[in-house]
């Protein structure tokens, strides 16, 4: 059976000074700086779902679906380099997933939805539609 992605995000946050953050919040900032990443349309996130071996991210892929700009913003509050952030990225993202499906069925919990650093940034995965 493949796993359907529809409705499900990586949604990337990077921190502001002085700000916190809601759900509400995290999730409009990060709508507006085009980081909500539609697992659907990752072609590798199937794989993580999946109970078989991930199909790991590339870089480019990385960088396409934050966006280079995105990656320097959390490179420079991380204090760590672009290339440090697309490497973290491509180690965690595939496991947030795969640690939120453990029998190959994704599902999340809205109200704490799984979340890992990425810098300085947090990405959750969350659930938008049904």
């Amino acid at each position: 059976m493949t796993e359907n992605l529809d409705g499900y995000y990586c949604v990337t946050v990077i921190p502001e000074p002085g700000i916190a953050d809601t759900s509400e919040e995290a999730f409009a900032r990060a709508e507006s700086q085009g980081l909500m990443i539609p697992l659907a349309q990752v072609y590798q996130a199937k794989s993580w779902v999946s109970t078989g071996e991930n199909t790991p991210l590339l870089p480019q892929d990385v960088v396409n679906g934050i966006g280079r700009d995105n990656l320097q913003a959390i490179a420079e509050a991380s204090g760590i380099t672009v290339d440090d952030v697309v490497a973290e990225a491509i180690e965690k993202l595939p496991a947030l997933v795969d640690g939120a499906s453990p029998d190959g069925t994704l599902g999340v919990d809205p109200e704490n939805p799984p979340t890992v650093a990425l810098g300085a940034a947090k990405v959750l995965l969350v659930r938008i539609s049904a």
